[in-house]
């Protein structure tokens, strides 16, 4: 299976594993780049612990790419999340600096302008993949020279903007505005996700949550099965930005610049049930990090731990996508791939079969 993006990239099959926080380590990219995919390492990959050190940082993600390297002689991606001047753009710095050094093959930038790192990226040779959630987002990558764009819409379990388009509307908008390729996330799970996505105009997808239920995946047990009880109707999409507390202000948007404010969609467990309760219309992801009794400096990332690695999900709940609800089983990254790739040839034969009756 052959498109645009494949080329550009080297991989076998338009399959790109989306980022996500603590658990897309190496071994699990490796797996998914090994398969024939793009496999991503994410901020924090492979740790159990919080820093606050910019340089113990940068060192973590060093080992995370060498060891990736030991593990694939395929491409592989590190995301870079664009970091906020005065609250966390040190460690945003200082993980591009050490991709460079470590001469990452793909760049996948999210939360931030493709003015901030695509330039310098560039110049050393890697393909640079932006992350958007509208139109307008993605021409301006463009415009800035990266090589292709991932769309994500509010299906899924990332961040999404606050106007909350779909895939299914986002995707072929974003296919039409721009030359360079368009890669589709936000809900897609299997085959059927692939070939939708295809028709729709994207040359590839970008698959967060059903990785997340892989047997290479190193979040929690509990998770993947919390991942398999979903059904249609267990996620709920949450405002989220950056603590105004922060950045000195109070605005209601966390301070974040405009690409990287929006939402992010979380899974209806006890815990959030008794949340949307007591917050009502004032729910937000702040707002569910704020209501556990234990005082921590850095909720976010302290809760993220607790819940995908330590799998406490009595005092947190998780971020999924809407395609949770089609997740069944946690096969291996291979085995999951090949199954995508062989079970959409069938699809698309039902499809040519509809088209000439």
């Amino acid at each position: 299976m052959q498109t645009r993006l494949t080329e550009l990239l080297g991989i076998k099959y338009p399959i790109v594993e989306a980022s996500m926080a603590w658990i897309t380590d190496a071994e699990m990219a490796a797996a998914v780049s090994n398969a024939g995919g793009l496999g991503t390492i994410g901020p924090n990959a492979g740790l159990k612990t919080v820093t606050a050190d910019v340089s113990e940082t940068g060192e973590r993600l060093r080992e995370q790419i060498k060891k990736c390297r030991e593990m694939t002689d395929k491409p592989f991606a590190v995301n870079f999340v664009v970091g906020v001047v005065g609250w966390d753009r040190d460690y945003s710095d200082r993980c591009v600096k050490v991709g460079i050094d470590e001469e990452v093959p793909v760049a996948i930038i999210s939360q931030g302008s493709p003015q901030v790192y695509t330039q310098r990226l560039k110049e050393t040779g890697m393909k640079v993949i932006h992350v958007c959630s509208t139109v307008r987002h993605v021409k301006k990558a463009e415009a800035e020279g990266v090589d292709a764009v991932v769309v994500s819409g509010t299906e899924g379990g990332g961040h999404s903007g606050f106007d909350q388009i779909t895939t299914f509307c986002l995707v072929p908008q974003a296919a039409d505005a721009v030359e360079i390729p368009v890669i589709a996330g936000g809900g897609i799970a299997d085959a059927r996700g692939l070939v939708g996505a295809l028709a729709l105009g994207a040359e590839g997808i970008y698959m967060g949550t059903r990785f997340m239920a892989t047997k290479e995946c190193p979040t929690h047990p509990n998770v993947k099965q919390a991942v398999l009880a979903a059904t249609d109707t267990s996620t709920i999409a949450v405002r989220h930005g950056s603590p105004a507390k922060a950045t000195g202000q109070n605005t209601g948007d966390r301070g974040f610049v405009e690409e990287r404010r929006g939402s992010v969609r979380m899974l209806i467990n006890d815990y959030m049930k008794r949340i949307m309760t007591e917050k009502g219309a004032d729910l937000t992801f702040d707002s569910a990090l704020e209501a556990s009794d234990e005082q921590e400096s850095n909720p976010e990332s302290n809760r993220t731990v607790a819940a995908f690695v330590h799998g406490d999900l009595e005092k947190n709940s998780i971020t999924v996508g809407q395609g949770s609800g089609l997740i069944h089983d946690v096969p291996s990254c291979k085995e999951l791939i090949e199954r995508i790739v062989h079970e959409a040839e069938p699809v698309l034969e039902r499809l040519n079969n509809m088209y000439k009756t």
